[in-house]
């Protein structure tokens, strides 16, 4: 895997590197700690379209964690043979790219000089690389624009009010979660209606720059939160990729060790392990496993505001303690100067999204299944009909597809059931009988589904509950009788 990968940032040289696939690269620089791949990355970097100014703190951080990390590879062929026709390493391969930069890269002149001095962790053919690196960028006489704006990883979500409705916490707040003491509780009782910070991680990670340096921000977060009284405004929760391994106490340990104070609002977290998929599906989270263990995955960290809805995040590259700081200000100063305005929308939404849903599809392919059910039943007099007809029945396939697929973060299996019990009466009885009230009678169906599957878990557990009562009072009447 990881020759797989470093080739494939390597090739980006070559091939040229899209900007979709810098942050990638950043990414390796910044936390790797494999010398095939850091080294592909600092290659790969030099195929971008423009040289930076930006890209030299990665680089230069590149440097530092291949210390007795190096080794020697060859990044021009897949599988190489000894001895090595192109030989290069981690460390050489950063230097090129300094030297591809040129003049972007004057700030990197003093820790360069540095390393001249520095015999015990830089070979003399490495001084030799770095001396040259050096004057090539001095040589750089060009009046460069040196933006000291840093790349980053953060992004904030601009999405439709429809969209925000149903990526928001609430939607998957019936699930519960394991705290660092054991004690379990709906992940909707832990959120409680706070601004809340949200990261990843996993207590067998063997990078330091990835899961051990994000539970530390937390613990300067939290402190810095105390120090400006903001602690009990703001929820700190960190959840586990490696619910089967982590437990309740190991988590808490590895919490402990790195200065987090757990309280009401600062958690480390875990789903069970098969309900890992749920908080995956909702975050979109970058992680893969093999068998019971996770073997690669990202930085990532979440704010939410006091609603549930995901207002900011940060992928891949590093966030820092002051940046999650100032969000969260933010964050606070919005949700007090409009509270009353973000209640009222908030109760608003509440009562009128489901039934809005109905009228306004998930996807764009929804609308298909919803209007050519309204007009399926008089299909037969279109003449483009013969070619419309399949088409209809297979987004309807799909949209029941999809309904099954997401019924684990939404209400379960009986929307499922119903909208497919109105597909399948639009199919037979409706369309192929030209029964028009069974048609009918099957839209009604597929929209009752769509609705069901809508609600929010606190409003479908009050229906479900009701229609479970309701069954077991007619079931013991009809015992009795």
């Amino acid at each position: 895997m990881i020759r797989i990968r470093g080739y494939a940032l390597a090739s980006f040289k070559e091939t040229g590197t899209p900007d979709s696939a810098i942050n990638f690269i950043l990414d390796e620089l910044q936390n790797g700690r494999n010398a095939y791949m850091v080294g592909g990355a600092a290659r790969g970097l030099r195929g971008a379209k423009h040289p930076k100014a930006q890209y030299v703190s990665f680089l230069i951080q590149g440097v530092y964690n291949l210390k007795y990390h190096d080794d020697s590879f060859d990044l021009k062929v897949f599988k190489p043979k000894w001895p090595l026709k192109n030989p290069s390493s981690g460390r050489l391969e950063i230097f090129r790219t300094l030297k591809w930069l040129k003049g972007h890269a004057k700030a990197a002149l003093p820790e360069l000089k540095s390393f001249l001095n520095n015999t015990q962790d830089f070979s003399p053919d490495l001084h030799k690389e770095i001396q040259k690196t050096i004057d090539i960028i001095e040589e750089d006489k060009r009046e460069l624009e040196l933006s000291c704006c840093e790349v980053e990883g953060r992004s904030t979500t601009k999405i439709s009010w429809l969209w925000k409705g149903m990526r928001n916490i609430r939607n998957i707040g019936n699930l519960e979660v394991q705290n660092e003491n054991g004690q379990t509780l709906p992940l909707e009782d832990i959120i409680n209606r706070k601004p809340t910070v949200v990261a990843f991680f996993y207590t067998r990670c063997m990078n330091p720059n990835k899961c051990t340096l994000t539970i530390n921000k937390i613990g300067w977060l939290q402190k810095k939160l105390i120090q400006n009284g903001l602690d009990d405004k703001v929820n700190l929760l960190a959840f586990t990729y490696d619910p089967g391994y982590d437990t309740p106490t190991k988590m808490r340990v590895f919490g402990e060790n790195r200065g987090i104070v757990f309280g009401s609002n600062v958690h480390v977290l875990r789903t069970r392990p098969e309900q890992f998929d749920i908080l995956s599906d909702f975050f979109q989270l970058g992680v893969n496993h093999v068998s019971s263990t996770v073997n690669q995955h990202r930085l990532e960290l979440f704010l939410l505001n006091h609603n549930g809805n995901i207002k900011i995040t940060y992928k891949r590259l590093q966030w820092t303690v002051d940046s999650i700081f100032k969000d969260i200000e933010k964050l606070l100063k919005k949700s007090s100067r409009f509270k009353w305005i973000n209640n009222l929308k908030n109760s608003i939404l509440q009562t009128l999204f489901p039934v809005l849903l109905i009228f306004f599809p998930k996807c764009p392919v929804c609308w298909g299944v919803y209007l050519s059910a309204f007009g399926i039943s008089s299909l037969q007099s279109i003449p483009y009909s013969p070619w419309l007809i399949p088409f209809i029945f297979i987004v309807i396939l799909i949209n029941l597809f999809i309904m099954y697929r997401k019924s684990k973060i939404r209400n379960g299996l009986i929307p499922f059931w119903i909208s497919l019990t109105g597909g399948v009466l639009i199919l037979i009885p409706g369309y192929l009988l030209s029964n028009e009230v069974i048609s009918i009678l099957g839209v009604f169906l597929i929209l009752i589904g769509s609705l069901l599957n809508s609600l929010s878990f606190k409003h479908w557990s009050k229906i479900s509950s009701l229609f479970s009562s309701s069954f077991h009072d007619l079931k013991k009447a009809m015992s009795k009788n």
